[in-house]
């Protein structure tokens, strides 16, 4: 079965706790789908910077948005579509076969090709 790896982003855990358990729990609450599913929480978007001691001089910032990456088993759900984000490739996380992985990067360069801009003569 093809397997198709999928990034979204929601505006609160609780957004993305509700839509990933519509696919599927038991009475016990535990999910009745085979689909593979990384809750990624607030993902840092500025680094923190720490001094040579490893002490903080300015904490990182996290994203006002919840993200979870999905290994659909099969093709994604459409109820998903709004909440998925084409970003850079291999950032936070990335799983999948490696099939997954290059079907996932070829639809972020159809999507996102401001991602993967040409190199100029001189990075050539």
């Amino acid at each position: 079965m093809k397997r198709v790896f999928r990034k979204y982003e929601f505006g609160s855990k609780a957004a993305a706790s509700s839509k990933i358990n519509a696919l599927g729990l038991d009475d016990e609450g535990n999910a009745t789908h085979s689909h593979s599913i990384v809750r990624l929480g607030h993902i840092v978007t500025t680094k923190g910077t720490y001094d040579e001691e490893g002490n903080e001089l300015t904490p990182p910032v996290l994203s006002d948005s919840y993200h979870v990456d999905v290994l659909w088993n099969g093709e994604p759900d459409p109820d998903w579509d709004a909440q998925m984000v084409w970003c850079a490739p291999m950032g936070v996380h990335v799983f999948g076969s490696s099939s997954a992985i290059a079907e996932w990067v070829a639809e972020c360069k159809v999507q996102r090709p401001d991602l993967f801009p040409e190199p100029t003569e001189e990075e050539v």
